[in-house]
Parts: C-alpha cells; structure tokens; sequence
C-alpha cells in the first residue's frame, strides 16, 4: 500500500497556495494620480456647438 503522505503534502500546499493569493492585493483606499499638468500640445481648443466637417473614410459605405 502506498503512503498517503505525499498527497497530504501536496493538498496542504495547495490549499495554503489558494488561500495566499487574496492577500497580494494592498487593502484600502486606492491612491490618487500625481498632479500632472495637462498640455494641449500646441492644439486650438474648438468651440462647443459646431459641427465637425466630415473626413471620408473608406468604411463610410458600411457604416452610412
């Protein structure tokens, strides 16, 4: 008859194994984003309420 200690062995460790990796996570409140300062990158600001002028595109027959 064979031991049953190496399957213990191996159960325990995956039991152990499964019970350890909830505790990776860092429990609390999530950290705010470092205050960055946004640039437009030379972009002009457009003015709300106009309509973009339309750009063709090769899949307008599929969407249109």
């Amino acid at each position: 008859m064979h031991s049953r200690l190496p399957l213990c062995v191996a159960i325990a460790l995956t039991v152990a194994g499964m019970l350890s990796i909830p505790g990776c996570g860092v429990r609390g409140s999530l950290e705010a984003p470092p205050k960055e300062k946004t640039e437009t990158g030379g972009a002009t600001p457009g003015t709300p309420g106009t309509p973009v002028p339309h750009k063709p595109s090769i899949l307008d027959p599929l969407i249109r």
